[in-house]
This record gives C-alpha cells, structure tokens and sequence, in this order.
C-alpha cells in the first residue's frame, strides 16, 4: 500500500493509492455514476465502497462500520489489538501467531497481585504492546517454526 508525500517534508496524506483491475463493464457503470453525480471516478469507488462496508452482513449485534471505527487507528500496533479484540476471525495465521505471542506474554498485560493476568480488552497496555512492536514481530518472526507459542522474556522487551 503506497502512501502519498505532500511537498511539506515529512507530512503524509490522508489517502492511499490502491491498484485494482476491475472488468470493463464495471469501469464503464463507475464511470457513467460519476458523470451522474458530478464526481470523479475515485470518488465514486470511494462512495460505493463505503456503502458497501455499511451493508455488510457478519453475524454480530453492532454494525460492521461501528467495529471498523473501533478498530482503525493510524498506530499499526494499536489497529492490530483493537482487530484481535473486536475482529479475530479476520486474524490471519501470521497475525494469530503474533495475537498468541501477546497473550502469553505477562509484560503486556495489567497483572493481579499474583502475578496472573487476563486477557480482556480492559486488561491490555497498547502502550506496551506499542513500545514493543518492533521486538515482537521479530520475536514472532525468530520462533515461527516452533510448533509452540514462545512468550517473550521481559529481559528482552525492557528497555525497547
């Protein structure tokens, strides 16, 4: 996913280029609805997409876009929490592994006086989880073959 620069150095846009191929047909209806509508051809992906994430059926109580907006944050770390929490079924293997990593280590974790934790979204120190990031994927990464979930010791998350 490529992220647009703005000519102030450093700053980056709110928008990320996507490439799709879409059938021929479909390009043409996009593109007669944006005549329609007066809009551009982006805008109205953009539009229909948005419509489409408020239709979309999955099984739970609250809307698919009110979880969306539960989950999304711009802090990769933070956005991957929330989605453990609130959408794990979306979790891919990779992502599981790293989700198990993070419930089986303590240093994550608010702990009871002793010493055991629970795994609730209430229970959780994003900040932790944030400030280890780097040293969590490439733990994940080192122990990816071992048919087990490896906790990570404290000694090699403090200090980051």
């Amino acid at each position: 996913m490529a992220t647009k620069t703005t000519k102030r150095k450093g700053e980056t846009s709110t928008t990320v280029s996507v490439g799709i191929r879409i059938d021929p047909k479909i390009k043409f209806a996009l593109d007669m609805m944006g005549r329609m509508q007066k809009r551009s051809l982006t805008a109205v992906i953009e539009w229909a997409i948005s419509n489409a994430i408020t239709q979309q059926d999955w099984a739970h109580e609250e809307p698919f876009s009110e979880v969306i907006d539960k989950v999304w944050s711009t802090d990769e770390s933070t956005r991957f929490v929330m989605m453990a929490f609130f959408m794990p079924q979306a979790l891919t293997y990779d992502e599981l592994r790293i989700w198990e990593t993070i419930k089986a280590t303590g240093f994550f974790w608010k702990t009871y006086p002793d010493g055991t934790w629970q795994v609730a979204e209430d229970m959780i120190d994003v900040g932790w989880v944030r400030s280890g990031w780097s040293a969590i994927l490439e733990h994940v990464e080192r122990h990816k073959h071992s048919p087990t979930i490896v906790p990570i010791p404290d000694t090699d998350l403090a200090p980051f």
